[in-house]
C-alpha cells in the first residue's frame, strides 16, 4: 500500500503543495493509483464524521476547555478503521495518521506540528485512539484532555505499551474509588520513577507491581 501526504516544496522559488507518496514497497504505478483510491476514501471518512458531529454537537465542543475531551474521544471511536489490517497495512498505519492531516478540516486540532512530521506515531489523532479505547467514565474521571495527551506523549508509555495496557486494567478500581483527575500526578510519577530504566526487561508482574504502588501512592 501507498499513503499520499501532502507537502509544501520549494519549485522555482514558489512553495507549492505536493503529493508524496509514502510507501514501503517500490512504487508501481498500481500503488499509486491504490493510494489515490484511498485517499478519496480518507477525504470521504473524515467529511463524513465532521458532518455527523456538526449535527450532533459535539463538533461545537473544540476549544472549549474541559469540554473538548469529549470531541477527541469520540473522534478516537471513529478512527478505528486505520487499525484494521484489511483497510490500513500495519507498516503503513504511520503514514496514515500523519494523512489524516490534509483530510481533518475541522477536526485538526490545528496546524501539523514539526514533530508530528518526524514521528506521525505521536499525532494527535493517534492519541484520539488510544483515549478511545478506555471507557468514558474512567476517561473524564482521570483528566482533562492534556492530561491525556501527557500521558500518550511520555517517553515511558511510548517505549513500553504495556503501561497504557495496565492503565485500561484499572477502569473499575479507580471507579470505585470515585477518585478525580489523578492522571496528571501518576504521569509524573511514571516518569520520575522510570526515566532512566528500560521497563522492557521487567514481567508483566514486576512492571504491574511497580505501577501498582505508583497508583496507590496518588
Amino acid at each position: 500500500m501507498a499513503v499520499i501526504i501532502r507537502e509544501v516544496r520549494k519549485i522555482d522559488g514558489e512553495e507549492e503543495i505536493v503529493k508524496v507518496y509514502k510507501t514501503r514497497r517500490l512504487l508501481t504505478g498500481d500503488l499509486r493509483k491504490e493510494a489515490e483510491k484511498f485517499d478519496q476514501f480518507l477525504t470521504k471518512k473524515m467529511e463524513d464524521i465532521q458532518k455527523e458531529f456538526r449535527n450532533s454537537g459535539v463538533l461545537a465542543l473544540k476549544g472549549k476547555k474541559g469540554k473538548v475531551l469529549k470531541l477527541w474521544y469520540e473522534l478516537g471511536k471513529q478512527l478505528k478503521f486505520v487499525m484494521d489490517t484489511t483497510i490500513v497495512p500495519a507498516e503503513d498505519r504511520q503514514y496514515v495518521w500523519r494523512a489524516l492531516y490534509d483530510h481533518a478540516d475541522e477536526l485538526a486540532p490545528g496546524p501539523i506540528s514539526e514533530r508530528v512530521r518526524r514521528n506521525p506515531e505521536s499525532s494527535h489523532f493517534s492519541y484520539c485512539y488510544k483515549l478511545a479505547q478506555f471507557p468514558w467514565e474512567f476517561v473524564e474521571s482521570a483528566g482533562d484532555w492534556t492530561s491525556w495527551s501527557e500521558f500518550f506523549d511520555r517517553s515511558e508509555t511510548k517505549n513500553d505499551p504495556r503501561i497504557i495496557a495496565w492503565l485500561g486494567t484499572k477502569a473499575k478500581d479507580m471507579k470505585k474509588a470515585g477518585r478525580q483527575n489523578w492522571l496528571r500526578p501518576l504521569t509524573k510519577a511514571i516518569h520520575t520513577e522510570f526515566e532512566r530504566k528500560d521497563t522492557t526487561v521487567f514481567t508483566n508482574e514486576e512492571l504491574f507491581g511497580k505501577l501498582e504502588i505508583l497508583i496507590l501512592k496518588g
